[in-house]
């Protein structure tokens, strides 16, 4: 039997479809797979003259779980996730359980002194302060 180019056409048709359609359930997957076990909470960051405050929501975490680098430049957050939730009745057993890792990297507005860097976390806030490198202060220049 010989083959036509039509043929042959329609089999590197198929061919690609099959291929896109692959590569499509793939990056669904590795999307999938980037928001179940990534999250990235809510952040503020306030300026004074002295210092940047910074204010991540990572509600349910445990303080031993989050590990928090700062540098002159930036701060990076890292927490594990491993939360359950188990509701039992005569007929259902429903559980909920989260797991994978929170991440979040903050850029300063201004350079800071990372060596003084100040944290707690309370009520799920990590707040984090760190006084400025170049402070703006101000003074009052007599003029003549």
């Amino acid at each position: 039997m010989r083959r036509t180019i039509s043929d042959s056409k329609n089999l590197v048709e198929k061919m690609l479809e099959d291929t896109a359609k692959t590569i499509d359930s793939i990056k669904d997957d590795i999307e999938k797979t980037v928001v179940d076990y990534t999250f990235v909470p809510g952040k503020d960051i306030i300026e004074t003259d002295d210092s940047i405050i910074v204010h991540i929501d990572i509600p349910g975490i445990k303080k031993k779980d989050i590990d928090l680098r700062v540098t002159e430049t930036k701060m990076k957050v890292t927490a594990q996730l491993d939360e359950e939730h188990a509701e039992r009745s005569s007929y259902v057993t429903h559980h909920d359980r989260k797991a994978g890792f929170i991440r979040r990297s903050v850029r300063f507005p201004k350079k800071v002194v990372a060596e003084e860097a100040e944290a707690k976390y309370e009520n799920g806030v990590l707040t984090v302060e760190v006084p400025k490198l170049e402070k703006n202060e101000g003074f009052t220049v007599e003029i003549k």
